[in-house]
């Protein structure tokens, strides 16, 4: 039968309604948690190249594969460690792949081998589970009965959409514990066919893990065609100490694998190994090759077309690939930019990790290049205590003069382009500290250093004006949250201070802001904040530059800060008035309008909805409408703006999401 709300007959709830409502209560009736839980897991990877051309050379980590051979293998041993269902740590202790180099391939399907079957999302973000019951009117339900211990659900997504998909499970009729699942899909460009077995033990937190786990992905991409399959056993008898001879790995896993090879596999092994059945030993590569021409293609791809990383148990070291299509991204009043990544940290115990990130970029419109690096400390993660140093520049700049040049003129008319103000590139060094004092109320004193140097240093100076400033400012931020439901309010204050540091400015700022995020059922979000900020003591000449009223030229996708900020709003107005007022609101859904397309529906994975605000000295009221959609592809936004009511002017934003989340 067709299932889409519990049947009642003559008061009672008919077996088959009542063996998915116990299904959809399972997770929640159990007790245990599986948090710090740890288990051996062995790990086998086969990967067959089907079809394949030169594109295949762009997609990150199948560099490496992209000639030679067609079939891989790839196996390892291990420990895995839960913190939960959705955050575990792998510590891998046998490692053998005839991948050159070792390289890792499709690592994006590591996050497939753990599905959260019960959790409204089975993988993160994506994918809502059927198994859930918020998403329960997202699919068609139909129960039969296999044995008087067992019935089997069958299910299917009410619409053609990549966050839905299609399959069955194997219920306990008294429990509603699943005891086997299979199910079909498609999101990011990966084709899934997943088969998962759960441990008998019920009433046990090993009940909601894996037992084993096969992934059968097919890739397709511009002509080329990947099939592979990941398998995953957890709980494996064999526990290993933490330091090996690598050398013998493959006698290891010889010893203490699973499930055996098929002639298949073991066929890949002796191409590329040798003998594997005399041999224990795996040193080098057969018929490695030392030609110029393949190593100057390694080097290309170590460095350029791939991320570079490297990690141990302590830390880790990631940079973005240099080439790479999704760091584009467009709007209208940013124009086109591309940016670079890198991220590090090292973990000196469980409560002191430093951390290091940097993002470096160049903007065409304006033909700038920007960089923000950042030394991140934790040493207190119960009271979120940490210490942070940013160095910085900006985006250029004018100084307060041209509020002077606005004072006469209706702000709502003004060419700026008309009006040959002088702009200055900003260097910007922050040292902060924060600290939570209460459970509701945080602490963030910290010190701002300015130099503004300007652009033109020649046409500065003949008008007489300086051509540097610099200013030295202490600030103080105060977060209050009455609860964790409940918005984050914050007040900021800062004070230039003329004499220090070379600092010849002397002004005071202060904004205030309410920032409110929450989750809803399957994936909806709803995202707000309202705010506002002025400056007092203007003796001196100064810059107006407001921390939450300003314009980032580096945008990172579809999760970055679109929601805070204003697309269509000429950049010089965040630096040309002395007070703003703003509320930004957004509202995310997996499944919203374009979704329930025939083809077009199948490749969204959300939606989004904009609304904001602002109101500037002298100005009519600004708004924007907008509304925007991620796919494998792309992130496409559209906007229209309205002064006092009366249309302005229309816009997009897009940013390259293609192998963004790989």
């Amino acid at each position: 039968m067709l299932y889409s709300m519990p049947n009642i007959v003559f008061g009672e709830q008919r077996s088959d309604s009542l063996v998915l409502e116990r299904m959809f209560c399972y997770r929640r009736n159990l007790s245990c948690e599986i948090t710090d839980t740890t288990s051996n897991v062995y790990l086998k990877f086969d990967i067959n190249t089907n079809k394949r051309n030169f594109t295949m050379m762009c997609v990150p980590s199948l560099f490496h594969i992209a000639h030679g051979d067609r079939k891989y293998i790839t196996e390892s041993y291990g420990k895995i460690k839960f913190r939960n269902i959705q955050d575990y740590e792998f510590k891998r202790q046998i490692f053998v792949s005839t991948v050159p180099h070792s390289s890792s391939t499709f690592s994006t399907l590591r996050e497939y081998l753990v599905p959260n079957i019960y959790g409204v999302a089975m993988f993160k973000e994506h994918i809502l589970s059927p198994f859930n019951s918020n998403n329960r009117i997202y699919y068609r339900y139909t129960i039969n009965e296999v044995s008087a211990e067992n019935h089997l659900i069958t299910f299917k997504p009410r619409s053609n959409n990549t966050q839905l998909i299609k399959g069955f499970a194997l219920v306990q009729t008294l429990t509603g514990r699943i005891v086997f699942t299979r199910f079909q899909g498609e999101y990011d460009l990966m084709h899934f066919d997943i088969s998962t077995e759960f441990d008998e033990m019920c009433n046990d937190k090993f009940a909601i893990l894996p037992k084993k786990c096969t992934v059968k992905n097919t890739f397709k991409f511009l002509g080329n065609n990947i099939s592979s399959t990941y398998t995953a056993i957890y709980n494996c008898d064999q526990t290993l100490p933490d330091s090996l001879d690598r050398s013998t790995d493959m006698k290891l896993l010889r010893n203490i694998r699973p499930i055996p090879l098929d002639s298949t596999e073991t066929a890949i092994y002796h191409k590329f190994f040798g003998n594997i059945v005399e041999n224990d030993t795996v040193e080098t590569e057969k018929n490695k090759k030392s030609n110029i021409g393949k190593i100057a293609w390694n080097i290309l791809e170590d460095n350029m077309l791939s991320s570079i990383r490297a990690e141990n148990e302590n830390g880790y070291l990631r940079l973005s690939p240099i080439i790479n299509p999704q760091y584009f991204s467009y709007s209208n009043s940013r124009g086109l930019s591309y940016k670079l990544t890198l991220g590090a940290q090292y973990k000196f115990n469980e409560k002191r990790i430093l951390k290091f990130n940097s993002r470096i970029g160049y903007n065409f419109k304006i033909e700038q290049f920007y960089f923000n690096h950042t030394l991140h400390f934790d040493f207190n993660p119960k009271r979120n205590g940490w210490l942070e140093l940013q160095v910085a520049n900006g985006n250029r700049i004018t100084n307060s003069s041209v509020l002077d040049i606005l004072q006469e003129q209706h702000r709502d008319t003004v060419d700026f382009s008309k009006l040959g103000l002088h702009y200055f590139n900003d260097n910007r060094y922050q040292l902060t500290c924060n600290i939570a004092i209460t459970d509701q109320i945080e602490v963030m004193p910290s010190i701002v250093f300015h130099h503004r140097k300007a652009v033109n240093d020649e046409a500065m100076a003949n008008t007489g004006q300086p051509t540097s400033y610099k200013g030295f400012a202490p600030s103080l931020c105060l977060k209050y949250q009455p609860h964790v439901s409940w918005p984050v309010f914050s007040v900021n204050y800062e004070r230039c201070i003329d004499g220090i540091l070379g600092s010849n400015m002397e002004y005071e700022r202060w904004e205030m802001d309410a920032s409110y995020r929450r989750r809803y059922s399957s994936l909806k979000r709803f995202n707000a904040r309202i705010g506002g900020g002025f400056y007092t003591n203007k003796s001196t000449t100064y810059f107006v530059d407001y921390i939450n009223f300003h314009e980032d030229y580096l945008p990172g996708g579809w999760d970055d800060d679109w929601t805070g900020e204003f697309q269509l709003l000429n950049s010089q107005w965040y630096n040309a008035s002395n007070y703003y007022i703003r509320t930004n609101v957004s509202y995310d859904s997996p499944l919203l309008f374009m979704t329930r397309l025939p083809i077009a529906g199948r490749i969204i994975e959300a939606e989004r909805l904009y609304f904001s605000f602002v109101q500037l000295e002298k100005t009519r009221p600004y708004f924007e409408l907008g509304y925007g959609f991620t796919t494998r592809y792309i992130s496409l936004a559209f906007f229209s703006s309205f002064l006092n009511g009366t249309f302005n002017e229309i816009g997009t934003k897009f940013t390259f999401e293609l192998f963004r989340k790989w």
